[in-house]
């Protein structure tokens, strides 16, 4: 893992600096699987504009990843109908506003990823195991 962490890191650093800007680092550790909420990325850079591989590696280190039961449990939450669905405009309208909110892009990756039927409803249990499949 370390090496991924360093490809992610110096992909990043574009100007061969040796360091990344504190937005730069928390989209490569989300890159890297982590998801950081905000007020644990300001913990992670304690006030760092620009970070180094080895701060880097320690944010990595301490930045929590999702796990597969937390990600399911937080998408049954807004299963309002508890039938195992969500209707794909709800998700694309959650996974824009809540949080810190997800760009018009992802949402479109999202929406071909979780492959809603013809009733354009999403198996969000299909869609948690797909996502941590790719991880």
């Amino acid at each position: 893992m370390a090496d991924e962490i360093k490809l992610c890191f110096d992909l990043f650093d574009k100007s061969n600096s040796g360091t990344i800007t504190a937005a730069d680092a928390a989209t490569a550790l989300r890159t890297l699987g982590k998801a950081p909420s905000a007020e644990e990325l300001e913990e992670l850079l304690n006030g760092a504009s620009t970070v180094d591989l080895d701060t880097f590696q320690a944010m990595f280190g301490a930045a929590e990843a999702p796990n597969h039961d937390d990600v399911l449990e937080a998408f049954a939450t807004f299963d309002v109908s508890n039938n195992g669905y969500i209707h794909i405009n709800e998700l694309k309208h959650l996974m824009k506003t809540l949080g810190e909110g997800m760009s018009d892009e992802a949402i479109a990756n999202m929406e071909t990823a979780c492959e809603p039927d013809e009733d354009l409803q999403v198996n969000y249990a299909l869609f948690v195991k797909k996502m941590f499949q790719e991880l």
